[in-house]
C-alpha cells in the first residue's frame, strides 16, 4: 500500500525554455560580434595593428562558431 502518490513530471511543462535560452545565447553572440567590430574599427583608426589582428582572430572564431548570425 502506498500512502503517498508520486507525481509524474509533465514533459511539456516548460516548452519554450530551450527556445528562450537559444535566443538569449544568439543575442549575446550578436552583441559580442558588434562589439568586436566596433573595437576593430577604433584600433584601426588609432593605428594599433597588433590589437586589431588579435580582435580579428577572435571575431573570425566567433563567426565560424555561429554561421547563422548575419550582419
Amino acid at each position: 500500500m502506498q500512502r503517498y502518490k508520486i507525481k509524474e513530471r509533465c514533459k511539456t511543462r516548460f516548452p519554450k525554455r530551450g527556445e528562450h535560452k537559444k535566443m538569449r545565447i544568439m543575442k549575446k553572440n550578436a552583441n559580442e560580434i558588434f562589439m568586436l567590430q566596433y573595437q576593430i574599427k577604433r584600433y584601426q583608426a588609432m593605428g594599433n595593428g597588433t590589437m586589431c589582428q588579435t580582435l580579428n582572430g577572435k571575431l573570425q572564431k566567433l563567426l565560424a562558431k555561429q554561421p547563422l548570425v548575419t550582419m
